[in-house]
């Protein structure tokens, strides 16, 4: 999909970012060709999950909304946080290649350590993003302010004051942009050195208003602004997702865990009669050129969104084999490895008994990346590894 024109130029930063992804897609997938098991030596992307806990409850969250997996968590394990000492030797590990980091939640904002973590990125910098509500960023500012070039806060918004309240809370709108706002205000001053995007999941209420709301912030001048399709995992595929995961990956602890599976948390989704009204506004995007840049996550084409919203098992963007195996680790708060960042039914080795490298080249790992050079699972299509990380 041709997604909407920008006349913003690429920062330094941006496009050595842009060069490591299309490195990392290039290798991985000649890698995939010769060896079902290929993986890089070491990861060039790290995700790192900071912490279980958020202090928002929204509506389309698949981690705390109503039907979120993070419920069935016993009470210690859902206020669990990563320890720092591992997020260091994480850093550390990674240092030859200077991996990028997507630090993300839970909420990021309430770990702990978020000033110690922002010392560390300040002295050994990466490209890494902060996907946040962005709720705590006054109170945090003083750790903010230490954050180098190249780290950008992705914040969560999902409307204009009505319809983003009614998914996030009461009074979180306000909140949020006024932290946008105090944020570009630093970085117009050069306290701040980092980016600040936006992410908006798009929702039957904004179908017909993205337009405006890019309007709205072009003029207050944030980096990006991510357009997100909902991840809709309708029940009848997370049941065969059930079905595939106990045939195939019946050697995880995950498959003898009675617990609901977490891909039947995806259950937030677009109404099909507003199909049409999204295809319209999409196309009304893309019919002049903005000052900052809009991305539809994923890049969908216009015969691809009726499925995609619909829930169906085919990926879009022409997917067909994830990278993401051989390019990417995900880090849980507990330390373990999940080579599949939205379903932790995948997790394999702890971090905290072995080095990165052992648990990436492991044979779990490799017996992961073996099942899924045959093809995609049922729920591939709805996690937003294959979009970034595949061919």
């Amino acid at each position: 999909m041709t997604q909407p024109k920008t006349s913003a130029t690429l920062t330094r930063t941006e496009f050595r970012s842009l060069k490591q992804t299309l490195h990392n897609m290039s290798t991985g997938s000649r890698g995939l060709k010769e060896d079902p098991s290929f993986a890089f030596d070491l990861p060039r992307d790290i995700g790192i999950k900071l912490n279980n806990g958020c202090n928002l409850r929204c509506k389309h969250c698949f981690e705390w909304n109503p039907d979120g997996y993070h419920h069935e968590f016993e009470r210690q394990e859902a206020r669990r946080e990563i320890e720092f000492s591992l997020v260091e030797k994480i850093f550390e590990e990674t240092r030859p290649y200077r991996s990028r980091m997507f630090l993300w939640g839970g909420e990021p904002l309430m770990y702990s350590k978020l000033d110690e973590l922002c010392e560390l990125l300040a002295a050994d910098p990466r490209i890494a993003t902060i996907c946040t509500n962005a709720v705590l960023v006054e109170q945090k500012l003083d750790s903010l302010l230490k954050l180098p070039e190249g780290v950008t806060l992705l914040a969560s918004l999902e409307g204009f004051e009505e319809e983003n309240d009614a998914i996030r809370g009461r009074g979180i709108f306000q909140k949020v942009t006024a932290a946008i706002q105090l944020l570009l205000d630093k970085k117009r001053s050069g306290e701040f050195k980092g980016d600040v995007s936006i992410s908006l999941t798009i929702n039957d209420a904004m179908v017909t208003r993205l337009y405006e709301f890019m309007e709205y912030f072009e003029e207050v001048g944030v980096n990006s602004v991510y357009f997100v399709f909902p991840w809709y995992i309708p029940e009848a595929v997370a049941e065969r997702m059930d079905s595939y995961f106990a045939e195939h990956f019946g050697w995880l602890e995950a498959a003898h865990d009675p617990m609901k599976k977490s891909w039947h948390s995806f259950t937030y989704h677009l109404s099909p009669e507003n199909l049409e009204p999204l295809l319209a506004e999409m196309e009304k995007l893309r019919s002049r050129v903005w000052n900052n840049r809009i991305r539809f996550q994923p890049a969908l084409e216009a015969d691809e969104v009726r499925e995609f919203i619909l829930g169906t098992e085919r990926p879009g963007m022409r997917r067909k084999e994830c990278l993401a195996l051989s390019t990417r680790m995900d880090v849980l708060p507990n330390g373990k490895v999940n080579p599949c960042k939205f379903f932790p039914e995948f997790t394999i080795a702890d971090l905290r008994e072995s080095s990165l490298k052992e648990v990436f080249h492991g044979e779990s790992y490799n017996k992961q990346r073996e099942v899924l050079s045959c093809g995609l699972t049922p729920v591939c299509s709805k996690c937003v590894l294959l979009y970034n990380n595949g061919a």
